[in-house]
Formats: structure tokens, sequence, C-alpha cells
């Protein structure tokens, strides 16, 4: 009798929360109302992920192939009980680093039967202890297969598997997650390593991918159908458009700044702190989108990674539909919508994030955006002065690429003031030489590798520490040429002249040293002890890589 009233099973609402209980032999009928479940993902040694024949003696969905098994918790047990619980019914195992991969999982579906399944189902993922002994009344057959093959075989035939495997599997495989569960991943969360980075990266990439997946579902039901007036099939409508923008190069800084925050302040990978560090990455990538958009608009600059600037391409596909209008408002139109549309995105994703992480995040927006605002009024008014120079290069380029991202990270592991400080120190060092070495690179940087033209900083007249340094240095033919540039008398000799004038003014050398001395400090402010070893690793390597790149 006490069997019987254990094996309840928790309802729950649309949104999760519990309702009340029901016996599990009685709760599945044609009409299931929504219960709390679980899955697990079983991998060997190898990395190899059991497979399970459910016995053809089972009520729902008989004979069919699934993951190592399922179950439901019960009142009050919490779900790792639960899953080892139930793994040890059917299986007779044990299973250990066990960790939630899919936390908000829910499906329904309906066997041929009528009996209907409707759960609130997280999926975790383990590795297998013991030998298997599986229980003949659950599991009719078992086998291990690679990953990859599981991956293939759901997607080429996904009726063999269980409705709910099927929907898994894409998504597990989407995720991308570095868990020491596949050939090759560290025992250890905190391994340091490229291959940490990556493992951040990846499912950065693998959420900007869902995100854009959501904004053209969303799209499509919101946009009049139909062809879109003037806009090519390439690069598509909006969101198709900005799919490829977030996809067409790019270093991705700002998440590496953000992991590597996180494992500096002693965050855990797979952690659900993990998850919200990958979610704050992904919106700093879309938010960099917003702004190198808008950017290109403002500074009419015409190419950006090497293509054509988003404004450039809809004017062109403006001329060439013969629209009406000016072709270059059209594209600096259609471009403010685009980069608008990827800020909407950036504040989709922070949303769900804690309190803290959303906050800094929206002093990090008003951060750029007075930033940008410094950047024109102050090339409007003619400002050449060093403080006006280094205030708007922190704002728009050395807070936002390298401390806000590393203070998001240290705020996801739930850093302590002093961590906080460490990194803040570090990132407003490195800051100043990656905001440096983006003058040096906008004034001598070569076309191939940053994607812009040559010079272009001093065709713009942009206000940097390089333009102050040379208003203080040139003169004659060369102070003639810096008080052209950006004005309507402007040579095509101009940029030239200056590019060689202020090299051998010892402007170029003069900055090289700085950059070479906040690296420095940068690395100075890494306290052993206070921060990981690991973090700490990682920072330096990604200071000198920051300090010192060619694009």
């Amino acid at each position: 009798m006490t069997d019987v009233v254990q094996d309840l099973v928790v309802l729950v609402d649309e949104d999760g929360r519990a309702l009340g209980t029901a016996p599990r032999q009685d709760v599945h009928t044609a009409s299931t109302p929504r219960h709390r479940a679980f899955s697990l993902y079983l991998f060997d040694e190898g990395g190899r992920v059991l497979l399970t024949r459910r016995a053809l003696s089972k009520r729902t969905w008989p004979g069919v192939w699934t993951n190592a098994c399922c179950g439901h918790p019960r009142p009050d047990e919490p779900d790792g009980a639960a899953v080892r619980r139930r793994l040890q019914e059917e299986l007779g195992v044990d299973v250990t680093d066990l960790q939630l991969a899919l936390p908000t999982f829910a499906y329904r579906a309906t066997d041929a039967s009528g009996i209907v399944e409707n759960e609130v189902c997280p999926v975790f993922a383990g590795r297998v202890s013991g030998e298997l002994l599986p229980d003949p009344a659950e599991v009719a057959e078992h086998l291990w297969v690679e990953w990859d093959d599981l991956v293939a075989g759901v997607r080429a035939l996904p009726g063999v598997y269980s409705p709910w495997a099927a929907e898994q599997v894409p998504l597990l495989e989407s995720e991308r997650l570095r868990l020491p569960l596949r050939p090759g991943s560290p025992t250890d969360a905190r391994a340091t390593g490229g291959a940490e980075a990556r493992g951040t990266l990846d499912r950065v990439e693998a959420l900007i991918g869902d995100e854009c997946s959501w904004t053209d579902q969303m799209w499509s039901t919101l946009a009049p159908s139909g062809p879109v007036d003037l806009i090519a099939d390439e690069p598509g409508d909006l969101p198709s458009w900005l799919r490829a923008v977030l996809t067409h190069g790019g270093k991705r800084l700002r998440p590496r700044m953000g992991h590597w925050g996180f494992v500096a302040a002693g965050g855990r990978l797979g952690s659900r702190c993990h998850d919200d560090l990958v979610r704050a990455a992904a919106a700093l990538e879309m938010l960099h989108a917003f702004a190198l958009i808008h950017d290109d608009v403002m500074d009419q600059s015409s190419t950006r990674r090497g293509a054509p600037a988003a404004h450039v391409v809809a004017a062109e596909m403006h001329r060439q539909g013969g629209g009406q209008g000016r072709a270059e408002r059209f594209g600096e139109n259609i471009a403010i919508l685009l980069g608008d549309l990827a800020h909407s995105l950036a504040d989709r994703l922070v949303n769900p994030l804690p309190s803290t992480m959303r906050d800094y995040w929206y002093e990090l927006n008003l951060e750029l955006i007075a930033g940008q605002r410094g950047d024109l009024t102050g090339s409007a008014a003619g400002r050449r002065d060093l403080a006006h120079a280094e205030a708007v290069a922190a704002l728009k380029s050395g807070a936002y690429t390298i401390e806000r991202p590393l203070q998001l990270g240290s705020l996801a592991a739930v850093a302590d003031g002093e961590q906080r400080e460490a990194l803040s120190a570090y990132g407003r060092h490195l800051g100043r030489a990656f905001a440096w070495r983006d003058d040096i690179l906008g004034v001598w940087g070569e076309p191939e590798r940053t994607g812009k033209p040559s010079g272009d900083d001093l065709r713009e007249g942009k206000t940097t520490l390089i333009w102050v340094l040379g208003s203080e240095r040139l003169t004659g033919a060369a102070a003639d040429a810096m008080a052209r540039v950006g004005t309507d008398q402007a040579r095509a000799e101009d940029v030239a002249v200056l590019q060689d004038a202020l090299e051998s003014a010892g402007v170029r050398q003069d900055l090289e040293t700085r950059i070479r001395e906040e690296v420095e400090a940068a690395e100075a402010a890494l306290r052993p002890g206070l921060l990981t070893e690991e973090g700490i690793a990682g920072l330096r390597d990604e200071a000198r890589a920051i300090a010192w790149r060619d694009a």
C-alpha cells in the first residue's frame, strides 16, 4: 500500500507550477493533465550514448527506441534523486557526473492507442556507473551508439524513436554542451585551454541561431506575406539579413571576455550560472551587430568586414528596383531598422537573467549610447583634445568590448567584490590597449585583414589619440592635410600624406609603447589566490592576442 501512495506524479500548470498530485497509473489517459517528468541520456567512458528499446508490454510506445530512461519525480523528491531511483529500477546502474542539459523542455504527444503524454520534462545527462542489468518488463533490448550516429538517425527516421527523444536529441545537439560525457572532453569542468572557451563560444553560436530561428517564425506571422518590395532574396528580409550579419565573420571578443571573467571568478561550466553567461554573451553579440550597423550609417562607412555595409546594400537594391525617393536615404532607413532588430533581440535574450545582470546590461547600453553621442558631437564641434579622445574611446570601445563583458561573466559566477574589482582593473587597462590598437588599425591596417579601407579613420577626421598626437606634432603640408580631411576640401592624396607623416613623427611608436604598458598593467591586476589559475592564464592569453591583433 505504501508503494501505491508514493507512486504519485506532480500535476502542474502551463508555467510549471505545482497544482496537486495524481496516481501515476491513473494519470495517463486520452486527456492526460500536464505533469512533471524527466529524461536521462547516459554515456559511457568512450562517449557513446545508451539507447533502450521499450518493452513490448509497455502501455505506450511499446517497442520503440528511446533514451536511457524516463520517469516522474514523486512529491518532494528532487529531480536528481528521481533520476537515480528510476535508473536503478530500469537498468540496475547508477550515474555519475549528472548534469541538467535542457532545463525547460516540455512536450505533448499521442500514442497510437490514444493515450496522451503531456509533460514538463527537464533533460539530464550523465555517465554510467556499473554494469547494466535491464528489467525485461521495462527494457526489451539496449545498445551503445556514437552520439553523431544517434543524431543522424533521429533526423533521418524520427518515427523510429520515442516522440520525446525525437525532439530532445536535436536540441541537445544544437546546444553542443561541453559536458564531460563526450570523447576528449575534460573531466574537470574548469579545465584550461582553448577547448574550454570553445565550448562556451559554441553554445553562444547555437543560442544566436535559436534566436534567429524564433525571429524568423514570429516575423512570418506579423509581416505581410509575399515578396518584400525592393529587397532582394539575398540578403532577404530583415530577420534573414540579421542572421547573415551575425554569422559573417567576427572575432567574438565579447563572449570570450565574458567566458574568462566567469572562469576567473570561479564559475563552473555546465552549471545554471554558465547558462546565464551564455545568454549574456549572445546578447552582447546582438548588441555589437546593432552598434556596427548604426555606426556605419553615422560614419558613412561603405564597407564592413570586407563587404558592403548594410546601408550601401539597401541603397543599391533601391536603385536596382527603381524605387521612389533617394536611394541613400532608403538605405540608411533600412539599416537603422536592421540595427533596431538586433537591439530588440539582445534585450529579449537578457530579459530572463538575474536582476543584477539585467541592471548592469542597461548601464552598458547607456554607456555605449553616451559614447556614440560624444563621438558625434565632438566631431561636429571639432574637438581635438586628449581628454575627449580618451573618454570616447573608453565608452565606445574599451568598456563595452572588454570591461563590461568581463563583469557580466563575473556576475554570472556570483563573484565577490574583490574579484570584480580586480577584473575591472584588468578590463580598464586592456580596454585602453584594445581601443588604441583599433586606432592603429584604423590608420595603418591592411584592408584585406581589417575589412575596411586603409586610413578610414583619417578620411573621416575621427578624433582618436592618433589624431590628438598628430595635431600636436605635424607641421607644414601634413598639418594642412590634417586640416582638410573630413571636410569638403579634402584631397585624394591627404590620407597617404598623413599616414607617412604620423609614422615619421613617432605617433605610431608612441601608441605601441602605451599599448605595451597597458597590457603589463592589466596582467598585474590578475591576483593569484583571488582569481582562479585557469582564469588568469586565459585572461593573459587574451590580453596579448587582443593588444597585438592585426584585424
